[in-house]
């Protein structure tokens, strides 16, 4: 007998009659497929990556300072009717000052997260570094290196082989990215 891509689409097709379903479309993520919500936060996590990568491209491509007439973005500091360099340099300094300070309160506030808090303070004692003598978790919220390791993938802060090896900021990020898409129950014993 001879099988061709059509034939075996025939088949499938036929044999899955009653669900009205082929193999290939409930692996893509039709919509009337059990995996359909997962392949599609899937595709929605790939399209935003990129349109986040695309405007990093856009801003570094500016080199991260705005563009167009000078006289738009740099205020004349010494009022003399001429922006000189030494007023674009400074207002670049100020420009990336409020960036690092916008991203600094960021961090605060997802530390200063109710539930996060309180895990924090029942895992660990609030100790990023903290390592736990009889298995291998370690970091504020005691994830265990295997659970750490997709856990960040899944956040985007994918590199650190332990939580402990992450700077806090990163450990937060990952508990909360956790929380928000369906891992609170990993730390359901804490009483938070």
């Amino acid at each position: 007998m001879n099988f061709t891509f059509s034939s075996l689409y025939a088949r499938t097709r036929s044999s899955n009659a009653t669900t009205d379903r082929t193999a290939s479309e409930v692996r893509h993520g039709h919509p009337s497929s059990p995996e359909a919500p997962t392949a599609r936060r899937s595709r929605r996590s790939r399209r935003v990556g990129l349109l986040a990568g695309a405007a990093l491209v856009g801003v570094l491509a500016t080199a991260c300072f705005p563009t167009g007439p000078v006289e738009t973005w740099v205020p004349d500091f010494n009022g003399d009717g001429a922006i000189t360099n030494d007023e674009v340099d400074h207002q670049k300094k100020v420009i990336v000052e409020q960036v690092l300070a916008a991203i600094e309160a960021e961090r605060r506030a997802i530390q200063r997260h109710p539930f996060l808090t309180c895990v924090r303070s029942h895992e660990s004692g609030g100790n990023y570094q903290a390592q736990n003598p009889r298995s291998s978790a370690s970091g504020a919220y005691q994830f265990l290196d295997s659970t750490w390791r997709n856990a960040s993938a899944r956040a985007g802060h994918a590199g650190y082989g332990s939580a402990a090896a992450a700077p806090w900021w990163v450990q937060d990020a990952v508990a909360l990215h956790m929380v928000n898409n369906g891992g609170r129950s990993a730390w359901n014993g804490t009483g938070c």
